[in-house]
This record gives C-alpha cells, sequence and structure tokens, in this order.
C-alpha cells in the first residue's frame, strides 16, 4: 500500500520537460510510482484534478539559521512550497563560534529573543535535528563568523598561523555537517579579506565536496569585477561557485546591465562551474549600517553603533558624505531617503515601515542624522528595505539560464517575535510571485522553465542528488499548486501575508500543508 497517492495532477517535473499528466505514489518518504493511471491503494489519496505537481522548492540563499530555532514549522517556506533551505549565507553562519564571533552572533539572537547556547557546527545542527524541522536544511559555514572568531571585526590581515587556523575552522564545520563555504564581503569583517585568504578557505571546503556561495563585494558600480573574483576564487580553488541575489544596484548603474549579461553570457559559453541566485523584487533589505564608509563598521555592529555616539566621528562622516556623494549613493543603491524604509528597529517600533526621509522630517533632523540615530538606539541592529534595482533589468537577469529563484529571506510568521518587524515581502511571497506574475502574467518564463530553476538546477549545484525533480526513486519533496490562481500576497507595507494557490506541500513523504494548512509535522532533515 502507497502512502500517499496524488490523483489527476499535471506533473512538472523539474527538468524542464512540458507538463504531462500522471499520477504520482509515495511511499517512506520515496516515490515509488508514477504513470498515467496508478490504481494502488493508498493511506491518503489527494484528488489534483486542476493542480500541478512539481518538485519541492529549493531556496539556495536564506538566512533562517535562527528563526528555524524559533519556529520549526517554517510557516513563510514551506507555504510558498519550499521544501529545501540552504542557510548560512552571506558569510553569516551561527556556528562555529568563538572568540568575537559569539558576541555577534548574541547580538543578532536577541532580537528574537534566542539564548545563544551553542557553539560548534554540530550543536548547533543537533538544534534543528530536536525538535526537526518542517522543511530540509543545508548548512553553510559563514566566512565572517569564521573571521570573526579568529580575526575579530577589525581590518587585519591574517598571519600564516591565523590563516591556518581559520582553514581548520572551516574544514571542522565541514566534517560536522556543513555543505560549503559562504562570504559576505559586503560586511565587515569580510570586506577586509584578500582575495588569497578567501581562495585558502575556498580549499578547505572543496576538500570535502563543498560549494563556494559568495555575497559579492559589489552589486552596483564594481559588480563585473566583484563577479570575477568569485570566479577567481572557484577557479584557483577548484571549487563550484553560487553568486548570491545577483542584481545591479543604484540608479547610477542601471545602464550596465547589457555588460552584466554579456559576463553571464561568458560564463556560460566557458562551461564555468558558476551559477547565480536572485529574488523577483527592485527592493533589497540589510542592515542600515552597511551603508557606512568600511572604517565606520569595523569591530562589529556594537562598535559601530558605539562609534556614531561621538560627534567628532559624525562630523567627519557628514564630510564624507559631501565630498563622495557617489560612493555613498553606489552603497546605498538609492536616489533619497524615501527609497529607505525601516524594517528592523527593535528599540523603536513605532518608526517601522516609515522611511529615514519620513522620520527625519517628523523628528525635525536631516536623513543622514535621523540614519545615525536608528543604528546608534538599535545597537547597530537596525534594517532598512532599500529601492535600489530596475524592474526591466530583474526581468532580463530572471530570463538568463544560469540565474535560479531565491529568496534572501528568512522563515517567518505573522505571530509572535517573528512578526514582530516590518521584512521584506520576500520572505513570504518569492516563489509564487515567480509563477504569479513572472510566468503567467507577464510570461517572463514558461511555467516549466521556472520550475526547473526553482528545482533541478538548484538541487544539482548544492549536490542534492536525489531531490528537485519528480521520478520514481526520487525523495518525495512535493509541491501541489493552482497554475491559474497562485501568487503571492505579501507586499512592502504588509508584508506579513502568506500566498494563495499552494494547497498541498509534501516533505519527504510527509504532507506538511493539508489543504492550505499547516499540519505541524517535523519531517525536514539536515542534508
Amino acid at each position: 500500500m502507497l502512502d500517499i497517492l496524488i490523483k489527476n495532477g499535471t506533473v512538472v517535473d523539474g527538468t524542464g520537460k512540458p507538463p504531462f499528466r500522471a499520477d504520482v505514489g509515495v511511499t517512506n518518504g520515496c516515490v515509488t510510482v508514477m504513470a498515467e493511471d496508478v490504481k494502488l491503494e493508498a493511506e491518503r489519496t489527494i484528488d489534483a484534478q486542476g493542480l500541478h505537481v512539481a518538485p519541492g522548492f529549493i531556496d539556495p540563499h536564506t538566512h533562517s539559521d535562527l528563526t528555524l530555532l524559533v519556529d520549526p514549522n517554517a510557516e513563510s517556506k514551506v507555504r510558498q512550497g519550499v521544501t529545501t533551505e540552504v542557510i548560512g549565507n552571506c558569510g553569516f553562519s551561527p556556528a562555529p563560534l568563538q572568540g568575537a564571533a559569539v558576541e555577534e552572533t548574541r547580538a543578532k539572537a536577541d532580537d528574537f529573543d534566542l539564548e545563544v547556547a551553542w557553539r560548534s557546527m554540530d550543536e548547533y545542527l543537533d538544534r534543528l535535528r530536536n525538535p526537526g524541522t518542517a522543511l530540509n536544511v543545508v548548512p553553510l559555514v559563514g566566512h565572517n563568523t569564521v573571521r570573526g572568531a579568529v580575526l575579530g571585526y577589525d581590518n587585519v590581515k591574517p598571519t600564516p598561523k591565523q590563516q591556518a587556523e581559520m582553514e581548520r575552522v572551516v574544514e571542522e564545520a565541514m566534517e560536522q555537517g556543513a555543505r560549503g563555504l559562504s562570504t559576505g564581503l559586503y560586511y565587515p569583517p569580510g570586506f577586509y579579506a584578500h582575495t588569497e585568504e578567501l581562495i585558502g578557505l575556498a580549499r578547505a571546503a572543496a576538500r570535502h565536496g563543498g560549494i563556494y556561495a559568495s555575497h559579492i563585494r559589489s552589486e552596483s558600480d564594481l559588480v563585473l569585477e566583484a563577479v570575477a573574483e568569485a570566479i577567481e576564487i572557484g577557479e584557483k580553488a577548484d571549487i563550484d561557485v553560487e553568486v548570491a541575489h545577483l542584481k545591479l544596484e543604484g540608479y547610477r548603474n542601471w545602464a550596465n546591465i547589457g555588460r552584466l549579461v554579456s559576463t553571464l553570457d561568458d560564463a556560460l559559453a566557458k562551461d564555468l562551474h558558476v551559477g547565480f541566485d536572485q529574488y523577483p523584487y527592485i527592493a533589497c533589505n540589510t542592515w542600515l549600517g552597511a551603508m557606512l564608509p568600511y572604517w565606520v563598521q569595523a569591530g562589529g555592529s556594537k562598535a559601530v553603533a558605539e562609534r556614531l555616539r561621538d560627534p567628532q566621528a559624525r562630523t567627519q562622516l557628514k564630510k564624507d558624505w559631501e565630498e563622495n556623494r557617489a560612493e555613498w549613493d553606489n552603497r546605498t543603491g538609492i536616489r533619497d531617503w524615501s527609497e529607505a524604509v525601516v524594517s528592523v528597529c527593535q528599540a523603536r517600533p513605532e518608526v517601522l515601515g516609515k522611511s529615514v526621509a519620513e522620520i527625519a522630517e517628523a523628528e525635525g533632523k536631516e536623513p543622514l542624522e535621523a540614519a545615525f540615530d536608528l543604528i546608534v538606539v538599535s545597537e547597530g541592529q537596525a534594517a532598512c528595505v532599500w529601492f535600489t534595482q530596475l524592474e526591466e533589468n530583474v526581468q532580463t537577469l530572471m530570463r538568463h539560464p544560469l540565474v535560479v529563484v531565491g529568496s534572501d529571506g528568512s522563515s517567518l510568521k505573522p505571530e509572535g517575535v517573528l512578526g514582530r518587524r516590518k521584512v521584506h515581502p520576500r520572505n513570504y511571497g518569492a516563489f509564487p510571485r515567480v509563477l504569479g506574475r513572472y510566468v503567467r502574467e507577464e510570461g517572463v518564463l514558461s511555467l516549466e522553465g521556472a520550475v526547473k530553476k526553482m528545482t533541478s538546477v538548484a538541487a544539482a549545484r548544492f549536490g542534492l542528488t536525489d531531490r528537485g525533480v519528480v521520478r520514481e526513486g526520487a525523495r518525495a519533496d512535493l509541491v501541489l499548486f493552482d497554475a491559474g490562481t497562485v501568487i503571492d500576497r505579501a507586499t512592502f507595507t504588509d508584508p506579513h501575508q502568506y500566498p494563495e494557490g499552494i494547497p498541498y506541500v509534501v516533505v519527504n513523504g510527509v504532507i506538511v500543508i493539508d489543504r492550505g494548512q499547516h499540519t505541524g509535522d517535523l519531517p525536514g532533515q539536515v542534508l
């Protein structure tokens, strides 16, 4: 007897093949039969008439490292059809922790009222396994965490002994379950690292079959050079590369889209082992302090806040703002402060959803001064949604065969501590937005092409050989959606809204979303 039989559905198998009619049978966590008319008995039969049956979506770029510990149900992701999340991105992983990395991680965890009671990657992953998670998790080890643990958060170059220690920490994390190394070269202390340091650490990950995933140094005026550096690291370390949330930020740089596409075309033509992911929005979401020159960001988030308490430092920054405005524009990507909307500031919840321009006007301050004050009062944890991109460029990159879908978001829910931020809507809507807006409404992608980007391509990049496709013998990670109605509902003004048109999600052969409701089951695995 089958555990689950999905009848009368239209299969989009993840390979790019056009949709076809088939029943799908599941036993012991795997797809065991797929045929036009399966007549076997099952403990649960789902009538999928009018629905498409696809592999569970794989989100290659997420930040659910801490939120999954708060709520393992992963509500905002599984309701999108996501059955696997890659965590530990942008150079930040919650383990391994030692030295200055402990305090920096605690500062992030405090926003979720979460106690950091682990140190090693082993201990952290044990926390995920018990009680479990609703979806699968692929962990990466973060370079910023490793560098912070060994060198701290200042602008220093590692000695040979310190470099060897960082490589040892990476290897130990890989041995304990990490599947690759991530970097956040836009953030401290990652932006202090020279390419040679990164090649050495990537080699340490490569020795264990890992991948190198990078938030590159620039996504604005130096994006081509930043992509080239990621490719160089991959080639010299002999490791596959994933470039995170590819975009062209900053109104001064939007016209360079042709040059960026040519770089991707060249990588494709040369069959380089490099891929890219992208979220389908014109706005990013990151710390407010990321707008600051590098020297101000030294020492970690609390050090940044402390530095901005000094009137002399503020005077110096205002002078730099006036004299080097183009550099600030490239860091923020915005044309004016109305395009920076506060998403996180636990100390001042009344400012959530307001732009820095609105806050400044209400307080009778210059916007730059208001931004400094938010960084100080939040101890460096304030974040903004930044409207930095051009819609036409988003669509152009989306069409490229090397670009897959990734949310750059976290598993959240509207209630409790996870619902008190004014988050980016990508946390709730990235994947259904592609299916609804960019497939059905805009025709930017075909249905089978979009599903392939969400499944088998991402699975191959992270070595998930038995996921990302619907076929006999594959793991039963499945999503059933209505191609005629699926859509995101989350908006920038009201982001905590689940999508529509995804009534069923199956993870490792267990139904997690049943008729649109979360079952509470936690069948996810650390992969």
